[in-house]
Formats: C-alpha cells, sequence, structure tokens
C-alpha cells in the first residue's frame, strides 16, 4: 500500500530520502494559544510558575522542568501527516532527534525511530536565552504573517520556568536585517533553525547518541489499498488480541482504525512493526487484513488519534 509523505522538512540536506505519494488535500492547521502555566503529559510538573517572559525564582533560568517540542502541520488528510514525527523534542534532560533519514525505497520500512541524546543544562540555557533575546516568550503566540495556501505551519512548544508557551509561525519567514527584530516572523524563524540543528548549534552540549526507545507508539490501521507496482504483499499474523474491528477509535472513517499502543502491547507489536514494510498486511484473529501507518510517540507529544 503506497504510504504517505514521512514529512517534508525544511532542512533537507539532513535526509537520505523521503518517499512522498500524495493524497486529498483536506483538513485544517491549528494554531498556538496563549502562555499557559499548565505543562503536557508526560513532562515533569513544575513547582511554581513565573509571570511570562520573567527569570525563574533563584535569578537565573531554572532548567529541571523545561520542556520543548519542534513539528510542523499541514492542510493535508490525517493519514498523510499521521507518519510526522516532532523534529526536535527536549523532556526531562533528554534530545530526542526527529530528524530521521529515511531510505529512497519502496516499500520502505514500516518504522522509523528518533535518536536520543542528553541535553546539558547549560544548552538548555542557551535555548531559553535564544528564545528570550528573539522576544518570542511574550503574550504573542501567532508568527505566521501571511501564509500562503498549503504552506507548512512550524509549532514550537516550550515550558520555560512552569510557563507553557505555545507559538506557531513561519519557519521560512526571511528579513533584510542581519538580526530579526525581536517578536518577528523572522525572529521566530531564526529559533526554529537552531532548534531543528541543535546538533550543530549545541553539538559541544550534547552526549553520545542512541536509539530513542519509545513508551507508546501511534498506530492508525488502514484497509490495504490497491497496490499498481507488481510487489506481492507479504501478509503476517497482527499480534494484539483486539481484533481490527474493535481496535481504538475510528478515524476519518469507520474501516480506519486509530490507537495509541504502550506496555506489553508495545512490546508486542514493535517486535512484528520492525520487520514489517509499507506494503505488509497484518492479518487478525476475524482474517481482516489491514495495513498500518506508525509513529514513535515522544513524551508531552499529544494523542494523534483523537
Amino acid at each position: 500500500m503506497p504510504a504517505p509523505a514521512r514529512r517534508p522538512v525544511l532542512k533537507p540536506m539532513r535526509l537520505v530520502g523521503l518517499l512522498a505519494i500524495s493524497l486529498a488535500v483536506a483538513g485544517c492547521v491549528t494554531a498556538g494559544s496563549a502562555a499557559s502555566p499548565i505543562g503536557p503529559a508526560g513532562t515533569p510538573a513544575p513547582s511554581a510558575s513565573a509571570p511570562s517572559g520573567s527569570p525563574s525564582p533563584t535569578g537565573g533560568i531554572s532548567t529541571s522542568g523545561f520542556y520543548m517540542r519542534a513539528w510542523q502541520t499541514q492542510a493535508l488528510a490525517p493519514q498523510n501527516t499521521f507518519t510526522w514525527l516532532p523534529l526536535a523534542t527536549i523532556s526531562g534532560g533528554q534530545y530526542i532527534d526527529g530528524m530521521v533519514a529515511v531510505p529512497a525505497i519502496y516499500p520502505g520500512p514500516l518504522w522509523i525511530g528518533p535518536s536520543v541524546q542528553t541535553i546539558s543544562a547549560k544548552g538548555i540555557a542557551a535555548i531559553v536565552a535564544e528564545a528570550r533575546s528573539d522576544g518570542l516568550l511574550g503574550q504573542k503566540t501567532d508568527f505566521t504573517g501571511t501564509p500562503m495556501a498549503g504552506a507548512m505551519t512550524a509549532h514550537i512548544e516550550l515550558i520555560v520556568d512552569g510557563t507553557r508557551y505555545d507559538l506557531t509561525g513561519d519557519a521560512a519567514a526571511a528579513t533584510t536585517a542581519q538580526t530579526p527584530a525581536p517578536g518577528s516572523s523572522a525572529a521566530f524563524a531564526a529559533l526554529w533553525q537552531k532548534l531543528t540543528g541543535l546538533d550543530a548549534w549545541l553539538s559541544a552540549e550534547l552526549g553520545p547518541s542512541s536509539e530513542f526507545e519509545p513508551q507508546s507508539l501511534a498506530v492508525l490501521a488502514l484497509p490495504p489499498a490497491v497496490d499498481t507496482s507488481g510487489l506481492t504483499p507479504s501478509d503476517v499474523v497482527w499480534p494484539l488480541a483486539t481484533p481490527f474491528s474493535a481496535f481504538g477509535t475510528a478515524m476519518g472513517n469507520v474501516a480506519n482504525r486509530c490507537a495509541v499502543v504502550s506496555g506489553t502491547d508495545l512490546t508486542k507489536l514493535e517486535t512484528v512493526v520492525k520487520q514489517a514494510n509499507q506494503l505488509t498486511r497484518f492479518v487478525d484473529g476475524a482474517g481482516v487484513k489491514d495495513t498500518l501507518l506508525v509513529r514513535v510517540m515522544v513524551p508531552g507529544e499529544p494523542n494523534p488519534c483523537q
């Protein structure tokens, strides 16, 4: 089954190849909300909130509850963007790099796993200082300007000193000034480029890289599409006890079923999915065959099935 594009990224030099097969355009892009003292699920709860843009009570920058996630959205049907990983996530002192090299082959692998590295308190402090100097830790949260129809929207979620900032903007915004004006679309774009290139910007503050081991996996089960490539898909046994008819919740239509898998089910499914490709058909106990789209979930990421 041809799968939708993995994830268009504005820094293609770090990707060796992407399999892009477009489907119909649908849906909408959600804009960021105002700064809030509430952290996302899966992140350490801050002990106290500080006013927007203010230093921590100690007079410096508190890094213990810091959280950051950078991702992109586009007005496409959910199955087109389901496998798009956040490009960068920092949670609990761990930097999860979602700029994954994808083999330019078809059918490509079903499992695309990010890498993880430690990030020092000094590195986190540099990110907070940059966001402040760029004028992005105030009341303004929308830096999109006037986006073109069908353009990508960049999102940055930050938790700094107990306050959450949900920022949206144009990652490609340009300026003629050498230093973008604080609080401008270009300032947002400048921070975006740094956050999605931490291995270049803050390489000295990052530890060795290893494979990220997720605590959950988002799974979208779809009826197999008619494949015109001439390849014969392989059939494997669906490893979970729940049949596709009762798996998760409907997404888009009754036939598409979506769920976030964790615990022992994650262990069972991960082993099989890592050996599968985009054409693999999974056969449940009732004999129903579905293909899958899967995405590794990072800390603090909301349920994509809702």
